[in-house]
């Protein structure tokens, strides 16, 4: 009767995780590595780090995934697409090994159908300014007599060039 009741238990257990697994995550085993497929709402790039930041619904904080030379990124079809061009919000489904900290991309594949996006938010900035004092408002007018002043050499520069170049031209053409 007791081996029963464990045999059970271990029963449910293991069901229960598959059942949890089939959601967003599918593990394929070969005899290099493990790869597993995952799915969610393409956040980000990171050129700096190489990697990419994804959003699944199953978990709260984003995963980042390590995109190397030999990741593949293509669309439903098949087509290659640059990492660039992806937009925040697209629906992914990514290939990878690893586990933890690091995991590397193998293939990325682009979804056409949109992310239902998590919620809606609004940010607000406010932005308060104080009156300049006396000495800012000296500060500010001096920088705007010295950039009057560099456009004014700048014009009378322009003139003189511009006088060389019709004396030379008007020199060319009476040779």
């Amino acid at each position: 009767m007791r081996i029963g009741r464990v045999l059970l238990a271990v029963g449910i257990c293991a069901w229960g995780t598959d059942v949890r697994a089939q959601g967003t995550t599918t593990t394929t085993t070969n005899t290099a590595a493990t790869v597993t497929t995952a799915d969610g709402a393409f956040t980000e790039f990171v050129p700096s780090s190489e990697t990419i930041v994804v959003r699944t619904e199953k978990n709260p904080a984003p995963l980042r995934y390590v995109v190397t030379k030999q990741t593949t990124i293509v669309d439903e079809a098949g087509v290659p697409i640059a990492i660039e061009k992806i937009s925040a919000g697209s629906a992914l489904s990514v290939q990878y090994t690893g586990t933890g900290d690091r995991l590397v991309a193998s293939r990325i594949v682009v979804k056409k159908a949109p992310v239902p996006a998590e919620r809606n938010t609004t940010t607000t900035t406010t932005t308060t300014t104080r009156p300049l004092t006396r000495d800012e408002k000296e500060a500010v007018k001096e920088e705007v007599d010295k950039r009057k002043e560099q456009v004014e050499k700048a014009k009378e520069k322009e003139k003189e060039r511009v006088e060389e170049l019709k004396d030379k031209a008007e020199d060319d053409d009476e040779d």
